[in-house]
């Protein structure tokens, strides 16, 4: 155990093209080379923020590494033009390189960090630095279309709107301003902006969005709405498409509300097949709570998940030294003793052990909507009975008044109702007359449902184009209706983002909607239950129905939709369940 501990503040590491980025390193103090732990963010490193998610410097240089905290290129002390992700896999590669060649390096390095933290080791480790041993990621995504700016082809305007203007375009309008690039009233409105959320969300078009489109601090927030399909743009950024190349073992860690548990999984299950090497196939680790991004106590608005739920409880510090004690000095841990996969499963609030994700053992069962053509105002059912010739269900979705994102994956602060998200119930949503429900009947014995989630729709509109939301809730003996999961699918990407194809009005066509995933045990007297609306908004934007690109369309040339969704035997649509056999 190291007795003092040395701190270097704004050490320069100089990039292959000459631009410097400043770190701040803590080291024990000691003539013994050690191994390192590196973090690049883009949220300045003298704050340190998310520190419920960052490796404890303090703690892991009292273990016996050294940590080294990077403001990314253009962020903060650091030299460059800021735009995400473009720069993360060679600046990573550079800066881990840099740390491993130090005399105080032992050369063994990993890397540690959430959310874009997590994007910087991801698309390092692709680059494959020769030094890079292990990485730790914390909810982050995959890839930075599917899952992180889009999903289901719908722009994820709540959070890249926050993101933008709260985490991002601050920092940079103030270097611009400083550097006469920017005027004193740009960075003023870019600053305040924050404080006006809710009156900007529903701004039309998208593509002159007036928080952002004077200023210059940010040309990657209308090149994200410019590039509205999964094109080449994303792929060149899209980790999940070289797994084959990382080298490193990575501890992935998610949450069940997370609006990144896409890519968390995707990360898991990618690296498990196709990872560089034996290493890092057989070093993938899983961690699920029942948290959301940034909300980690398992506490929320109207629901406890209990003490045991909180990441502080989990303890983060401890896992990181545990996984590269093994990884970085060659220690036994006790890590391989240890499950690959520990799940946190709602509703049971228990934590639980598995050999792989998704479980093996579960049974992936359809259970069928059915109605008698009034399930949004009567309700309808579900049930694994398939459907018969039911009269279909039909509500008018209008852009102008859109159903309101109410919790689930989100991260939407600033809605007057606290944090907007995890297990929040939907009755009042569930009211309106754009919203249809399906309940189950009560359930006589538990129901544990673990592993990924769709939604199949057989569904027309009349519209060019449209968008198709469910929600998966469970539903409590007193009526509250906690949602667990949500997806969407816009309907000209019903055949892959990559590959938009026009919708013909009034034709029936299958929507395959991905939920993601969950771990829920329904108890007995529960019901289960399935919500089908046209938006979440402002989680995504709402769509114009006008098949219009994204982005253009006005208040004027905004259109309402009627859509019918179909359950019979032609057209049984469902939600596949992974129900975990007891």
């Amino acid at each position: 155990m190291a007795s003092r501990i040395l701190i270097e503040r704004n050490v320069a590491i100089p990039m292959r093209d000459g631009t410097i980025l400043k770190s701040d390193i803590y080291r024990p103090d000691t003539d013994r080379p050690v191994p390192a732990i590196v973090s690049r963010l883009p949220y300045n490193k003298d704050l340190l923020t998310m520190q419920n998610y960052a490796l404890v410097s303090v703690r892991a240089a009292e273990a016996g590494f050294a940590v080294v905290f990077q403001d990314t290129r253009g962020r903060y002390q650091s030299e460059g033009e800021f735009y995400p992700f473009m720069h993360e896999g060679q600046d990573g590669y550079d800066t881990v390189e840099w740390v491993a060649a130090q005399p105080w390096c032992s050369g063994a390095v990993g890397m540690s960090g959430a959310s874009y933290f997590g994007a910087t080791q991801w698309l390092a480790a692709v680059e494959q630095p020769p030094h890079l041993k292990a990485i730790f990621p914390i909810i982050t995504a995959s890839e930075y279309y599917e899952g992180w700016t889009y999903q289901g082809g719908a722009f994820q305007l709540g959070f890249a709107l926050i993101w933008t203007l709260i985490s991002l375009a601050p920092d940079t309008s103030l270097r611009q301003a400083l550097a006469g690039r920017a005027s004193p009233q740009e960075m003023e409105q870019i600053l305040l902006g924050a404080d006006r959320m809710d009156a900007h969300y529903g701004h039309l078009p998208l593509a002159t969005q007036p928080l952002l489109k004077p200023s210059q601090a940010a040309k990657y927030y209308f090149d994200w709405i410019e590039h509205s399909s999964n094109d080449g743009y994303w792929q060149s950024i899209a980790v999940n498409r070289h797994y084959d190349r990382v080298l490193a073992p990575a501890y992935n860690v998610g949450g069940w509300y997370d609006l990144f548990l896409l890519g968390t999984l995707e990360n898991y299950t990618g690296m498990r097949q196709a990872g560089g090497n034996s290493t890092a196939r057989q070093g993938q680790r899983l961690l699920i709570g029942p948290w959301a991004h940034g909300v980690t106590g398992g506490i929320f608005p109207e629901y406890n998940f209990g003490i045991f739920s909180s990441l502080d409880v989990v303890d983060i510090t401890g896992l990181q030294l545990k996984f590269f004690g093994k990884y970085l000095k060659g220690e036994d841990t006790g890590l391989d003793q240890d499950m690959p996969v520990r799940l946190f499963v709602m509703g049971e609030n228990r934590w639980r052990d598995e050999p792989d994700w998704p479980l093996a053992r579960a049974q992936y069962t359809p259970w069928y909507i059915h109605s008698e053509g009034f399930a949004s105002s009567a309700g309808g059912e579900l049930s694994p009975l398939k459907p018969a010739d039911e009269p279909a269900d039909v509500y008018l979705y209008d852009p102008r008044n859109p159903t309101p994102t109410v919790g689930g994956p989100s991260f939407l602060p600033g809605l007057g109702v606290g944090a907007n998200s995890g297990p929040r119930d939907q009755r009042d949503c569930e009211r309106r007359p754009d919203v249809l429900v399906y309940t189950s009947a009560p359930l006589d014995q538990p129901l544990e449902v673990t592993g990924p989630l769709q939604a199949s729709l057989y569904a027309a509109t009349s519209a060019a184009d449209t968008d198709f939301v469910a929600r998966l809730c469970d539903v409590y003996p007193d009526g509250a209706a906690r949602i667990l999961a949500e997806g969407i699918l816009r309907a000209r990407f019903r055949a892959g983002c990559d590959q938009p194809q026009p919708v013909e009005p009034g034709q029936v066509y299958r929507y395959d909607i991905n939920l993601v995933a969950t771990s829920n045990l329904f108890l007995p007297g529960h019901r289960i239950r399935l919500d089908i609306a046209s938006s979440s908004f402002p989680r995504f934007d709402a769509n114009t129905n006008t098949g219009h690109p994204l982005g253009q369309d006005g208040p004027q040339d905004v259109q309402p939709a009627l859509q019918t969704i179909y359950h019979t035997a032609a057209y049984p649509s469902h939600i596949l369940l992974p129900v975990i056999p007891r």
